[in-house]
């Protein structure tokens, strides 16, 4: 019996990081993804119950800002215009716990499993999207989203996934290509031909950062790279790149105007914010009279979302999280292994590049984005932690 409990032990455990490797890759069909996380959580109880959990890494340096945007989100219900609405929404409060359960049980083992599983993924999405721009989804009235509901969700998983595909291909040592090389052609092909700039903001900004962290002089390159794409790529999508710093596009004007209506919201209720889930119901009483939409599901940036729905103390949380992720990940790089190196990186530039999205899209909350960040959050700053203790 003996010998018997620490296998037990093991097996709890590898069955709780497996279903988190499975959740953050299927992650765009909430149908599978959503029983894998119960799995993982019942699993990982069992495994913290066993000992299995003791002495490893869990992400302290997070833990703290996660349980007071816990706090705040908790307090905004209370306050919200519609309480019982808003407290419907409080469940996926426990999605946060990702971020410790994943740098607990995503070792270096795991990582490369996650890794494989996030590249099969992404694989199949662009291809999916590719195939769709053949048939027709290659306007802004139609476009690529995948088996997902909505482009910019598509955009999100795909963006995660080749960016982590371009990072372990970059820094790996020990990189296999055959497998790493189709998401980080065929993804940001996709995200192109998906017109959706959040994503490309976004992947250029990892981009920029994987270059600093692997050859820095590959920087000088990126004019001739921008050439490039912009001789290769259909004419729609060019123009979309060129409306990206154009106010009088009828979209960017759209979001000044959310942007402004949500800062009167923040003003109005700084401290609880509107209630969860309550920002939509509110909005055409905060709409300015110019908005080109008077309804909006959401004010499309996460800052000003988070702010306006849940307060600005809750908000304070969001930007301590990512500021001590960011601080955590970058600092440790030069410490590590060049194999956890390269899994620091792909997680540090993955989570920039959906965080630089977040400022033009609301995505810190979809279910289908958020799993795998949190999972890549916890996964790189638990591998920094397990080195540097």
């Amino acid at each position: 019996m003996e010998e018997r409990a620490p296998n037990r032990s093991a097996r709890v455990s590898a069955l709780a990081a497996g279903s988190i490797v499975a959740a953050a890759a299927t992650s765009s069909r909430l149908g599978i993804a959503n029983p894998l996380l119960v799995v993982a959580a019942v699993a990982a109880w069992r495994a913290w119950r066993l000992g299995e959990l003791r002495g490893r890494p869990f992400a302290r340096v997070l833990v703290l800002p996660l349980v007071l945007f816990a706090a705040a989100s908790l307090i905004s219900v209370l306050f919200s215009l519609d309480p019982l609405e808003s407290l419907d929404k409080t469940p996926r409060l426990a999605v946060l716990l990702l971020v410790p359960l994943s740098a607990a049980l995503i070792d270096h083992v795991w990582w490369k499993r996650l890794v494989a599983a996030l590249a099969v993924a992404t694989t199949i999405l662009a291809v999916w999207g590719i195939i769709q721009y053949a048939q027709g989804a290659n306007d802004l009235e139609h476009r690529i989203q995948g088996p997902l509901s909505h482009y910019m969700l598509f955009a999100g998983c795909v963006l995660l996934g080749a960016v982590v595909a371009i990072a372990e291909l970059l820094l790996n040592p020990a990189r296999r290509v055959w497998l790493l090389l189709p998401p980080a052609l065929l993804g940001p092909v996709a995200l192109l031909l998906s017109y959706t700039r959040n994503a490309w903001v976004g992947l250029t900004a990892a981009l920029l950062l994987l270059a600093a962290v692997w050859r820095r002089r590959l920087l000088l390159l990126y004019p001739v790279l921008a050439l490039a794409l912009w001789l290769v790529f259909p004419r729609s999508v060019l123009d979309r790149v060129v409306s990206i710093f154009d106010l009088r596009q009828s979209a960017n004007y759209d979001r000044v105007c959310m942007a402004i209506s949500g800062v009167q919201m923040i003003r109005d209720h700084p401290i609880t914010g509107v209630g969860l889930d309550m920002v939509d119901r509110l909005y055409p009483l905060y709409r300015r009279d110019d908005a080109p939409r008077w309804s909006v599901p959401h004010l499309h940036n996460n800052i000003v979302q988070i702010a306006a729905e849940r307060g600005l103390p809750a908000l304070a949380a969001y930007l301590w999280l990512m500021g001590a992720f960011f601080t955590v990940t970058w600092r440790g790089l030069p410490r590590l292994s060049e194999r956890r190196r390269a899994a620091v990186a792909a997680s540090l530039a993955s989570v920039l590049a959906i965080s630089i999205a977040g400022l033009f899209e609301y995505n810190f909350w979809f279910a289908n984005v958020q799993y795998t960040t949190l999972v890549l959050m916890g996964a790189g700053v638990g591998q920094v932690e397990e080195a540097t203790t």
